[in-house]
């Protein structure tokens, strides 16, 4: 005899509620996958969630050598090790007060996840772009300063194993005072002339800047169609970087740290030595660049007493040596190199 089952209120309610709530998980929401994300709300782990498999990883190669540990304990309040230099999806969208740090000196339009996923979409190369933790690297940082004039300091900077130069940075007619060697070019988004900078080069674009609307796709204009670099050598310096850079070592002086600090400080992360050339004023107290012809005075935007003050103190603490070009009262200041004097008589 077949026994009779008959419905009751767990058919009726339990198993649809059960499965109801089974289904509410599983099927993502129409409108939440549209919704923007912004600062103070649930950013993503990682920008790897927003672009296709697979995604490369960003290979920065940090030092950790006697420059950092030299850095560590003499700044200990400033130098932080393992900070994330460059800035690729796989470290991940910036933390809030990254971003009111950023918003609060840009025009914030375009500052989200899915503008970054763009830009990164076409500027995704994964190749370590400082070299391997291995390899022992000497750095030059090459300003603009017009005390480069004179100073005879190519054949010097040119024998550094990575030469970082900064924004327009033309050196046809000047290499005999600037040099002819870039390894790597660091700039803002602006445009540049055919001879202003070495396409050759790794490019590193750093994003925080005043009046930029929409800088993701800016840069990526820039990169493709004004610039015309080769976008595998193409990487973007990470926010925090900076915020860093302008909370702990310029003491949160000015809107944001000069594009050269911004390298000079790259640098010390990444190098085992570094000598920096054609920052400040020249011998007759005058800032435009070596390039240029007309009066130029420190941006408002920078602390430029501040970054100088920084400079010199680095140099006291034997962090880097500074070189002075045709400020300097007693010549060519050495550093390691063996360069014919007899060229810059």
């Amino acid at each position: 005899m077949t026994r009779e089952i008959r419905p009751t209120a767990f058919h009726f309610i339990v198993i649809p509620s059960v499965a109801f709530l089974v289904l509410l998980f599983l099927v993502p929401h129409p409108l939440a996958a549209q919704e923007p994300i912004r600062s103070g709300q649930n950013e993503p782990s990682s920008l790897e969630d927003l672009v296709p498999d697979p995604w490369p990883t960003l290979k920065t190669s940090l030092r950790t050598g006697p420059l950092q540990r030299r850095l560590d304990s003499v700044f200990p309040d400033r130098f932080r090790e393992g900070v994330d230099v460059l800035w690729g999806p796989n470290v991940g969208w910036i933390l809030p007060e990254v971003f009111d740090w950023w918003a609060f000196r840009t025009e914030s339009e375009g500052l989200t996840p899915k503008d970054a996923q763009k830009m990164f979409a076409r500027l995704s190369a994964r190749e370590p772009v400082f070299g391997q933790p291995s390899e022992r690297q000497i750095c030059a940082v090459v300003g603009a300063s017009r005390n480069l004039l004179g100073s005879g300091y190519g054949n010097l900077i040119d024998a550094h194993d990575l030469v970082f130069r900064v924004n327009r940075a033309p050196t046809a007619k000047f290499d005999r005072d600037v040099g002819r060697k870039t390894t790597h070019h660091v700039m803002w988004p602006t445009a540049l002339g055919p001879e202003q900078a070495d396409r050759r080069a790794v490019l590193l674009m750093n994003p925080v800047t005043l009046h930029t609307k929409d800088v993701f796709g800016k840069i990526l204009s820039l990169v493709e169609e004004d610039l015309l670099w080769e976008p595998s050598r193409v990487r973007i310096i990470h926010p925090e970087f900076v915020k860093y850079i302008h909370d702990n070592w310029l003491n949160g002086h000015g809107q944001f740290p000069s594009t050269g600090l911004i390298a000079l400080m790259i640098a010390v992360h990444v190098c085992d030595e570094v000598d920096v050339f054609g920052f400040g004023a020249d011998v007759q107290g005058r800032w435009d660049r070596y390039y240029e012809h007309h009066l130029e005075k420190p941006s408002d935007l920078h602390p430029a007493d501040v970054e100088g003050d920084l400079r010199l103190e680095m140099k006291e603490k034997r962090t880097l040596k500074v070189f002075l070009g045709n400020r300097s009262r007693d010549g060519i200041e050495f550093s390691g190199f063996q360069v014919d004097e007899s060229e810059h008589n």
